[in-house]
């Protein structure tokens, strides 16, 4: 029994053995305040914490557990427990960096998101001043409200890795120097042009970028270096002029583009040539003239999404030339049972579609689509090389034998196999066209 508590002792302790560099590589899953309470563990893991290269700072996890939910509290009460709460972490945040070692940090996350910060900005730009004199590659931002970013996050040569969620004007920063900068993502900010030809200036080493809700004031995007670009728009004013006019990237692999209210019916001029994969989601309807699929002719996968997937269909993509190059074609939003005429003359300028996958949207005029069954007058697809095409629909869609029954009639010619998914948690099944 002795020797067998020692051999589990034993191995109970070979994580302790391991290099520091190796349990500060595991800490690095945990929050600051997770990592800290592993100091009871063992006399060598006591201190580990305070030499530890990541700091992760989470407000939420400072909430309080066991409460009623913020329905059943008054309004005093709500206050008192956002104040108590908001205490306990900046105790913790200032002591934490007070105890902690003065090594160079690799990540440094904080998220602290709530109201009436009025009277804590300067604390709270004193602890990302902290983060950044100790050189971090990796920094990760998310605060609201805050007046301003301090201008020190906008040179530190060390950054490799940076995301900004805050909604506040970096309209005024005067130098951007992050020499060592690949990715980046910012949300909220209000950037003008001048600023976003500053940051392509200072970083030369950028390749990824996503730029959400603050690009309303941004017309050009031009930048060697970038290879993956993600758009998230929320452009509520309807002004076309404040929106891009011009995308200009030519070593761009991945683009995706993403806008919520108003649609994309506007010009935007896209210089892709070395595109390999795009992605536009558009939630509403447009109205207007419109070129953005034009410019993703190179693409090999491409991916038509929203409520704006028959404008395109039927306004912009006839009028493009055919898209040799792509193989996979993804529509989502689909309202296929209304529209198969419109979807036989698109799939035809995709000749070497090799993958087609489809998102239904419900139908119900079954009466209507019984009397037309416009798909006896439509050619078949002229490609031969489709060998897959996925359906996802609702159970709801009456229409969804008669699509299927489209689908068979269409591809005739490549016979691919269509795999069916049910949205409400059916099972998959596979169809082989005989």
């Amino acid at each position: 029994m002795e020797q067998a508590g020692k051999s589990m002792r034993g191995e109970n302790d070979r994580i302790s053995s391991l290099p520091d560099c190796l349990i500060h590589l595991i800490m690095s899953f945990l929050t600051t305040q997770e990592a800290i309470q592993t100091c009871v563990l063992s006399k060598r893991w006591k201190n580990l914490w305070t030499t530890s290269p990541f700091l992760d700072f989470d407000l939420r996890k400072f909430m309080c557990d066991g409460k009623p939910d913020d329905s059943e509290w008054d309004d005093s009460e709500l206050e008192d427990a956002r104040r108590n709460t908001f205490e306990k972490f900046r105790d913790f945040v200032s002591m934490t960096i007070i105890l902690r070692e003065a090594n160079d940090l690799h990540n440094f996350r904080l998220s602290c998101r709530m109201k009436d910060w009025h009277n804590h900005h300067m604390l709270i730009k004193s602890w990302i001043l902290y983060a950044l004199k100790h050189k971090p590659k990796v920094f990760d931002i998310n605060v609201l409200p805050m007046d301003s970013l301090p201008f020190g996050v906008f040179t530190c040569k060390s950054l490799v890795e940076a995301s900004f969620s805050s909604y506040t004007s970096v309209k005024t920063v005067q130098v951007i120097n992050l020499p060592s900068l690949k990715r980046l993502h910012l949300n909220g900010l209000e950037l003008s042009q001048g600023c976003i030809e500053k940051l392509f200036r200072g970083c030369p080493m950028l390749e990824f970028l996503y730029l959400e809700i603050c690009c309303e004031e941004v017309s050009t995007i031009k930048c060697q270096s970038l290879k993956y670009l993600k758009i998230r728009c929320h452009c509520l004013s309807g002004d076309v002029e404040k929106r891009i006019k011009l995308i200009d990237t030519p070593n761009l692999l991945s683009f995706c583009y993403r806008t919520c209210w108003n649609g994309i019916g506007h010009e935007m001029l896209l210089k892709m040539p070395s595109l390999t994969h795009a992605s536009i989601y558009s939630q509403r309807p447009y109205k207007g003239r419109s070129n953005i699929v034009m410019g993703l002719s190179n693409v090999r996968s491409l991916k038509l999404s929203g409520r704006a997937l028959k404008d395109l269909l039927q306004n912009e993509l006839p009028n493009c030339p055919d898209f040799s190059n792509v193989k996979e074609l993804s529509l989502n939003y689909l309202y296929l049972c209304y529209y198969f005429k419109i979807f036989a003359n698109v799939l035809n300028h995709f000749p070497n579609l090799e993958k087609l996958s489809i998102q239904l949207v419900g139908c119900y005029l079954e009466g209507e689509l019984h009397e037309k069954q416009e798909w006896l007058e439509i050619e078949p697809f002229k490609g031969t090389l489709l060998q897959t095409v996925e359906v996802k629909y609702h159970r709801s869609n009456i229409c969804f034998p008669w699509v299927m029954k489209f689908l068979q009639d269409f591809t005739e010619k490549s016979r691919p196999q269509i795999n069916i998914t049910s949205l409400d948690d059916w099972s998959s099944e596979e169809w082989y066209l005989l």
